[in-house]
């Protein structure tokens, strides 16, 4: 599949309760944690791109000026397929024939790899792996869409993913950011990348 047929979307709703802040909005690198996935795909010439966000979250502006279109999630507290459902909605109004999801909290995802997904999407679901675990960042052709607007509460796309086709990705680029601990350490150089690269 080609960059032009695919909507990306960032999801970027959550509440980041056990940062005990404004997660998406921590220092890393110079710039909000939460824009770093997005910025590092924002250059991909894709069909679209969205990020889903709280109303009123200090963070949506940042993705506006990287030419995302936001999309809204009043309903956050349902967790995280309320972002799902309102992913598939806007890539449905697009001529997407896939959706790439990419969560906001997992700053060293690289474009490389998302290139690789969007050229390895068929037919199959595709999920991101680097120690055997399906994750996202995610592809879904648009025939799989239903699957994703039946998802309900936290668990999001988990159980999808667990039946998913694997791509691997670079060791620590899927690392995710749930504590100031965890942010702490991905700026260490003893973890296989360089987390300014």
């Amino acid at each position: 599949m080609e960059a032009k047929q695919v909507a990306i979307v960032v999801l970027a709703a959550g509440h980041g309760r056990r940062f005990g802040a404004d997660k998406l909005m921590a220092d890393l690198d110079g710039a909000p944690l939460g824009i770093r996935a997005a910025r590092n795909l924002a250059g991909i010439d894709a069909a679209a791109h969205f990020a889903v966000c709280q109303p009123g979250a200090a963070i949506a502006p940042y993705y506006a000026d990287l030419g995302y279109a936001i999309v809204e999630n009043p309903n956050a507290d349902l967790g995280l397929s309320s972002s799902l459902h309102l992913a598939v909605g806007a890539a449905a109004q697009t001529k997407a024939q896939a959706l790439l999801i990419v969560l906001a909290d997992m700053p060293f995802i690289m474009p490389a790899h998302i290139d690789a997904l969007i050229a390895a999407c068929d037919h199959d679901i595709i999920a991101s792996t680097d120690d055997g675990q399906s994750m996202p960042p995610a592809i879904f052709p648009r025939s799989t869409w239903p699957l994703l607007l039946d998802t309900k509460g936290d668990a999001g796309a988990r159980i999808i993913l667990s039946k998913a086709r694997n791509l691997a990705a670079p060791l620590g680029s899927l690392r995710d950011i749930d504590t100031p601990d965890d942010l702490a350490a991905s700026k260490s150089p003893l973890l296989g990348i360089d987390p300014l690269s």
